[in-house]
């Protein structure tokens, strides 16, 4: 088994994983975990981070504190979590810059096939239904998850084509296979998280000239929608009610918030403190990220997350200074930015597929570390 699951393999097996139907991805992820966890040569390179100490705390808390409130599904959901991040720090620590441009370039490939998957169902769709075609999910489980990852791997196109050597022409091709699964999925904010992630790797990268473009089009993409009333971005006439129900959602996520803002109930609150349906469907979170960590941790367990991540965005800071070569930091800040903007309405991060995806990505700060040692 050592044999098989080298560094490597385990990077390579983690992308190929998140395109498979979810529930494959989470055994395949649970099981890489678990070994790194068991495997003494890959334990000691987990907590090797500035800030990891006081993730194993937050590892603790995210799973003591459901338990003691009796909230076994938010319990599952750290279990799950604290696994998804030993992952995420273990390749932070294998990860080169060879690895690193290969795994992206295999991420690209592989979206091609949920892509295909998702035009196979639509087109299904379209025959039992009556030429109605219903949101797609394709392999994800939800629509939004499908437009996260989606949404993704366009700004790792981009990435690709302003900093690659490699065929900027398929990249283009991956890109649109992916826009139109945005338009299959039906995810009005992972548009969102298309602009704030090409708008902040253009800026990292400090290309003025294609910035100054890509802001002259949003100007007449936003004309051309809000004031013409083209219809380009698909449900945009459910965003009104969207947000009103989300209002909602965030009004008894802050009241609980206020009533309890040092400890919370863990993973899942909102699903354990309150029974709100929508469509039929429970609520499962807070629909915004920020209110959600509060709600599931309070500030004492934010704080002991927030601890890592500050560090480890400090050292993306310091390597985008002193280290203009190192492009890899224009596509973290990229896809952090778009994914905290798109977390202000949803939680897409929290799910099997997306959190390694972007975990992956973070990981890129690996190699910059690995040559400092």
């Amino acid at each position: 088994m050592d044999t098989a699951l080298t560094s490597e393999n385990i990077i390579t097996y983690s992308a190929v994983s998140i395109f498979l139907p979810y529930v494959l991805t989470a055994t395949i992820l649970m099981f890489l975990a678990a070994y790194i966890l068991i495997n003494k040569q890959t334990r000691e390179s987990v907590f090797v981070h500035a800030g990891s100490n006081a993730l194993k705390l937050f590892f603790l808390y995210a799973i003591s504190i459901p338990f003691f409130y009796g909230n076994w599904r938010g319990m599952a959901t750290g279990i799950g979590f604290v696994l998804a991040l030993v992952l995420g720090l273990y390749l932070r620590s294998v990860m080169t810059k060879g690895r690193y441009e290969t795994t992206l370039t295999r991420i690209c490939a592989l979206s091609l096939t949920s892509a295909g998957y998702a035009l196979f169902e639509a087109f299904m769709g379209y025959v039992s239904r009556d030429g109605h075609i219903h949101r797609i999910s394709a392999v994800f489980s939800h629509p939004n998850y499908f437009g996260s990852v989606a949404a993704t791997v366009i700004v790792i196109c981009a990435y690709k084509v302003l900093t690659s050597h490699e065929n900027k022409v398929y990249f283009c091709f991956v890109a649109a296979a992916n826009i139109l699964s945005l338009y299959l999925c039906k995810s009005m904010f992972a548009f969102i998280e298309v602009f704030i992630g090409i708008l902040v790797l253009l800026a990292v990268l400090k290309k003025k000239k294609l910035l100054a473009l890509w802001l002259s089009a949003a100007a007449i993409l936003g004309a051309m929608i809000f004031i013409f009333r083209v219809g380009l971005i698909p449900r945009l006439s459910d965003v009104e009610i969207t947000v009103r129900l989300r209002q909602n959602i965030w009004r008894l996520a802050i009241e609980q918030i206020k009533a309890n803002p040092l400890f919370g109930h863990g993973f899942m609150s909102f699903n354990y403190l309150f029974d709100t349906t929508i469509r039929s469907k429970q609520v499962a979170h807070a629909h915004n990220i920020y209110l959600d960590m509060l709600l599931n941790f309070g500030l004492v367990g934010s704080g002991l997350f927030l601890i890592y991540f500050v560090r480890y965005y400090l050292s993306v800071i310091i390597a985008w200074v002193t280290d203009k070569k190192n492009v890899s930091v224009a596509l973290i800040l990229a896809i952090t930015a778009a994914n905290l903007v798109h977390g202000a309405t949803d939680l897409t991060l929290l799910w099997i597929q997306t959190l390694p995806l972007f975990l992956i990505i973070l990981s890129g700060q690996g190699y910059k570390e690995i040559k400092a040692k």
